[in-house]
């Protein structure tokens, strides 16, 4: 690790992502159970051809996508997990050029450039990193121009804010057949230290967890900030994600 460039200074989990056949009930039982709201709609086209509903969970955001076609990569992955399961891991870096640097010197391909430039009202920028070289769940680095801004939240999500159960997005679980080295993997491409599988990042962290005989690496847990501190503990299941009030 110390041959490679120097990592982005600030990386936080800022949103993960579900994929689902369809939207509309993985996103109805989370809003009534979690009681946050959509803020954000959209419907990419090539190479990603999907629907998706983005809900604020405090300042971080919680992303439901299903395919919009049958060539869709969406559409492929729901066929190797078998059904609706954890997608996506986006996290924000502080300086894009230092984290894809890294990456590409760790060995980490390139999948989806999106260039620095206003997406639905904000200026961003990310890179989609190729799963075979990371392990675990696909990883996207994004940059903002404006760190509390998030351009796949649109631009008005601060106003349709709802707290009244959880406040933030804390902790992603990945299940893997080989944990460990799924962590070092990405200790080495995003440049923080890895300790008992969990990676430490701003406000955040990653867990690696073995997962069982013959499931494929992806997403299983999600870990949100209870805002009523009795009710820490409870937990829910969506799209085969479990999501945890800590």
């Amino acid at each position: 690790m110390a041959d490679l460039p120097a990592p982005a200074k600030r990386i936080r989990i800022r949103q993960l992502a579900l994929c689902a056949p369809d939207i509309w009930p993985v996103e109805t039982e989370i809003t009534r159970q979690l009681q946050i709201t959509p803020v954000h709609r959209d419907a990419p086209g090539p190479p990603i051809w999907m629907f998706n509903s983005v809900m604020a969970v405090g300042n971080t955001f919680l992303e439901v996508i299903q395919p919009e076609r049958p060539e869709a990569p969406s559409t492929k992955f729901l066929e190797k997990q078998g059904g609706a399961a954890g997608y996506m891991l986006l996290l924000q870096v502080d300086d894009l050029p230092a984290a894809r640097a890294r990456a590409e010197a760790a060995g980490v391909r390139v999948v989806m450039d999106m260039p620095e430039r206003a997406y639905h009202g904000v200026t961003g920028a990310a890179v989609h990193l190729h799963p075979s070289d990371t392990g675990g769940v696909l990883t996207s680095l994004d940059w903002m121009a404006d760190w509390d801004s998030w351009a796949w939240g649109g631009s008005a999500w601060p106003w349709h804010q709802r707290t009244d159960v959880v406040s933030g997005i804390v902790a992603a679980e990945i299940s893997c057949a080989d944990p460990d080295a799924v962590a070092e993997r990405f200790s080495e491409f995003v440049g923080r230290p890895v300790t008992n599988r969990v990676l430490q990042l701003d406000d955040s962290e990653v867990r690696f967890v073995e997962s069982p005989p013959g499931q494929r690496d992806r997403m299983t847990g999600i870990d949100m900030t209870a805002t009523d501190r009795s009710r820490a503990g409870e937990s829910f299941e969506f799209a085969r994600t479990t999501f945890r009030l800590v």
